[in-house]
């Protein structure tokens, strides 16, 4: 497969909604794109900000905040896997630390699952979480 053709795959497959750089490497890889032409492409894709870490993370953050649904060490974890570097994330979610945003999902984690657990249940869950202040 040659530059444009992956390129076009590339294009294709981060149209549908953002993707890390580790994520539409490892689709160029599963496509069978040598890695000369997968580097390439990611080269072209960052230089026309088609794929940029920085924003993405700011997304995913921001999409996740108004779910509601993640504690910022779940965040985390998500984010590795997805192939952002640690500093990246540390940064990003330092932010997210200082807010309340941990708080809020907490009053409502307990608020739905206080019909069903009693109290030492309801922290065992949020501690699996990864919420710490509780």
């Amino acid at each position: 497969m040659d530059f444009e053709e992956a390129k076009f795959k590339a294009l294709k497959y981060i149209g549908i909604s953002k993707k890390s750089k580790y994520e539409v490497l490892l689709k160029l890889k599963r496509l069978g794109i040598k890695e000369e032409i997968s580097s390439k492409v990611i080269k072209y894709l960052s230089e026309y900000k088609y794929i940029d870490d920085l924003d993405y993370v700011d997304s995913y953050i921001r999409q996740n905040e108004r779910m509601l649904k993640y504690s910022i060490y779940e965040l985390s974890q998500k984010l590795k896997i997805k192939g952002i570097k640690s500093d990246i994330i540390e940064n990003k979610l330092e932010v997210l630390a200082s807010s309340k945003y941990e708080k809020t999902i907490i009053k409502k984690i307990i608020s739905t699952k206080s019909k069903t657990l009693d109290e030492n249940k309801i922290k065992q869950y949020l501690y699996r979480r990864g919420f710490k202040n509780i």
